[in-house]
């Protein structure tokens, strides 16, 4: 997976996403450690929020959202730190976790809702096609977390979308409706 992080900041250096590289290479590399330590998770994270973005959100539990009062910057996140950790048990948690431009971690387990990503679809691709995996671009059958995903990377403007399958551990990165990087993982 350490191979992973240069084809990985290959595709960053060529995108049109204004966010501190370091940082997305960060969250990647946060990621793929997760990926080689536990097997079968599913996440789904969001770079660059914006809190003007609320009025998409809700949570279906609040214990899940570890963030919403301690807050955490990815970029000081050490090898073995509580940090880490913590970010580490939202792999048990639905939905998605927030970071904004910063690094700061501020949600978690955070419903994202309103995307309509068949809309996007077609906007993105129009076409006739089986389903939206398809449309979307996606190698094989997907479902919610990923179709929420790339429609996220679409609506909400300069942003970088990251998730793995919890069926497959295919792990994905989507920028501005389109996926950037998919890598299938073998469990």
């Amino acid at each position: 997976m350490d191979k992973q992080i240069p084809k990985i900041e290959k595709i960053f250096l060529k995108s049109n996403i204004d966010l501190f590289l370091p940082l997305k290479l960060k969250v990647a590399e946060l990621i793929l450690s997760l990926l080689k330590r536990r097997k079968e998770f599913g996440l789904f994270v969001i770079l660059g929020w914006q809190r003007k973005w609320s009025k998409f959100t809700d949570i279906s539990d609040k214990t899940q959202d570890i963030f919403a009062k301690r807050h955490i910057n990815i970029m000081k996140i050490k090898r073995r730190s509580s940090a880490r950790h913590d970010v580490s048990t939202t792999i048990n948690f639905d939905g998605a976790i927030l970071i904004d431009r910063k690094g700061n971690v501020i949600h978690s387990g955070i419903i994202i809702e309103g995307l309509r990503p068949k809309i996007i679809a077609q906007k993105i691709n129009p076409g006739q096609f089986k389903d939206l995996s398809e449309q979307f671009g996606f190698k094989e059958k997907v479902h919610s977390r990923h179709l929420a995903a790339i429609a996220s990377s679409y609506i909400f403007k300069n942003t970088t979308v990251f998730t793995v399958s919890e069926e497959t551990g295919n792990f994905h990165i989507f920028e501005n409706g389109k996926i950037i990087y998919s890598n299938i993982i073998v469990f």
